[in-house]
């Protein structure tokens, strides 16, 4: 069933949320609604989308609505954009506003925050970073016999929450000097979309930065092991802020996005060294997994920008996608993973020392 209705007047019929259920079963029922414009209160866009109202014995679950009011909020401002200019002040639409205000109690505010504080920090980049970190851990142990030991692993708990707080900080302080950039080409982030506000968004590095050194602190690292820390921090600051950004440069950009997982990856080893109380070496194995991980990040620093090429060319970031075309540059990237891949297996073949 298709509903015609505007934002002056966003009410379903009472008939829909009449039926009875059962006690023990509840679902969420999908229903299109078309919104059109309204003379009562103006709006620069219009969609289609579904609205979905989780049913249950009562009629709508307004716990299950509010918790759901980021996303909807997410998908309506993408839709927006799409259909509005760049530089024009963002829309909502009466629907959002309806489901942000239909439960407004402190424990649903917390849940939009911390919803909104998690997708702020790209969470899938932050995978990538700890799943690098447990390998390189591993790589560590595995040398000195001691991957099986379950207490050398819970000693690696603090140093993966430090890498986790760094890379939130690498994800924040790009997309705070990159909110102009980011409501042309990522509207759905929290920041741009407006979930986030600057200042949150500056406490929550901040925290991350402050949290992550102090981890080092009570684990009594050693000042190598913090100055190569603060040194990633310092690296991946000016790549976004100024007076440096050199996200402005292609060239510099595919330098310095591999030397920052290059630091973390030396960091990683040395710290696991020094925590067994041994010497940081530069073996075979060690030179094999740096070089095959920089080359990799080089491919990776290339083909990130080629879906932000559109708000690149609008704020003059010159990166490589907006200068020689997203095909061409996807397949000099995939060219260049083709061949680290191959090199790598060469290297095993030719030198089997780097594997064992």
């Amino acid at each position: 069933m298709e509903f015609s209705i505007s934002y002056s007047s966003l009410r379903l019929p009472a008939t829909i949320l009449s039926h009875r259920y059962q006690a023990s079963s509840s679902f969420t029922r999908s229903i299109p609604v078309k919104a059109t414009k309204s003379s009562n209160l103006p709006s620069k866009c219009s969609t289609n989308f579904n609205l979905n109202l989780p049913v249950g014995l009562y009629g709508v679950n307004k716990l299950s609505k509010s918790l759901s009011f980021g996303q909807n909020k997410r998908d309506s401002n993408r839709a927006c954009a799409q259909a509005e200019p760049a530089d024009s002040e963002p829309v909502y639409t009466k629907a959002d506003a309806e489901l942000a205000s239909s439960d407004d109690s402190v424990f649903t505010r917390a849940s939009r925050f911390g919803a909104a504080c998690y997708a702020f920090t790209r969470p899938f980049a932050i995978r990538q970073a700890l799943i690098s970190a447990i390998c390189l851990y591993a790589r560590v142990l595995n040398d000195n016999q001691l991957v099986f030991e379950r207490s050398m692993w819970l000693k690696a708990f603090p140093g993966l929450i430090a890498i986790f707080f760094a890379h939130a900080y690498y994800s924040g302080i790009n997309q705070i000097f990159d909110i102009d950039i980011d409501r042309v080409n990522k509207p759905y982030l929290p920041l741009s979309s407006g979930e986030l506000s600057i200042k949150h968004a500056w406490l929550v590095i901040s925290f991350g930065v402050l949290f992550g050194l102090l981890i080092f602190r009570l684990c009594n690292a050693d000042p190598i092991s913090t100055a190569l820390y603060c040194f990633d921090l310092f690296l991946a600051t000016s790549y976004s802020a100024p007076p440096f950004r050199f996200k402005g440069s292609a060239l510099a950009t595919s330098m310095l996005i591999p030397m920052v997982n290059f630091v973390q990856s030396v960091g990683v080893f040395y710290t696991a060294n020094a925590s067994l109380g041994r010497p940081f070496v530069w073996s075979p194995q060690t030179i094999f997994i740096l070089a095959f991980s920089t080359i990799f990040f080089v491919a990776i620093s290339i083909i990130k920008d080629i879906p932000d090429i559109e708000g690149d060319m609008k704020y003059n970031i010159r990166t490589f996608a907006a200068r020689f075309g997203g095909k061409n540059v996807a397949y000099f990237a995939v060219g260049l993973l083709l061949l680290n891949y191959i090199g790598a297996i060469a290297a095993a073949i030719i030198l089997p020392q780097v594997l064992l």
